[in-house]
């Protein structure tokens, strides 16, 4: 049996061109996180991303320039989520149900993020969370901006290692766990800390 393409496994019948060009270039997205768990980025052709998707060329070249372009924008999502999560938790009183539900989508989804992983997308030369803060955030205070790659660098390996390792301790240990560990990062990133007298000589 012929694998379906990323557009016939969502069924699109009779959408707006809105939802239509929305769900055309999630499609292309998808296609090619797909194959970057396959192969290296540099090795997928436009050829293979449409084949895989189930777009036309045309419908390729009206959403993205390249497949660069592909990349970059998942980074801006990827990113801006990120940073939606780290100020969430940076101002919510209580961040252990953010930490909670990032856990618990993985093991929920863990297909999913095993082809992120494997896409290495996260890793990618195109993600970089730094670039994007001076990007997007020009404004943030440093030592917000220092809370959002700190707490984003450490996270990043806790979720990866805890899936590697067989997701072995529950979404509520591993949150009381970031919690406590994160406290300081997301404290450091309220305000600018006051210079101490020691620091001050």
């Amino acid at each position: 049996m012929e694998e379906q393409t990323e557009l016939q496994k969502r069924d699109v019948l009779r959408l707006s061109n809105e939802e239509t060009n929305r769900i055309t270039r999630e499609c292309i997205q998808s296609a090619l996180v797909v194959l970057m768990s396959e192969k290296p980025f540099d090795k997928i052709t436009v050829t293979e991303i449409v084949k895989k998707s189930g777009v036309s060329r045309t419908a390729f070249y009206r959403n993205f320039s390249s497949k660069e372009d592909i990349l970059s924008n998942l980074s801006d999502q990827i990113l801006g989520g990120i940073t939606e999560m780290v100020l969430t938790a940076i101002q919510d009183v209580n961040p252990w149900k953010l930490y909670r539900d990032m856990f618990q989508l993985i093991q929920e989804q863990p297909k999913d993020f095993e082809v992120l992983l494997k896409a290495g997308l996260l890793q990618n030369e195109y993600v970089n969370v730094s670039a994007y803060l001076d990007k997007r955030y020009a404004g943030f205070p440093p030592m917000t901006r220092y809370a959002v790659l700190g707490w984003w660098g450490a996270l990043h390996n806790i979720l990866q290692d805890w899936y590697l390792r067989g997701m072995k301790e529950s979404i509520e240990e591993m949150a009381d766990f970031c919690c406590r560990i994160f406290e300081n990062i997301t404290e450091a990133g309220i305000q600018e800390p006051q210079p101490t007298k020691e620091n001050r000589s």
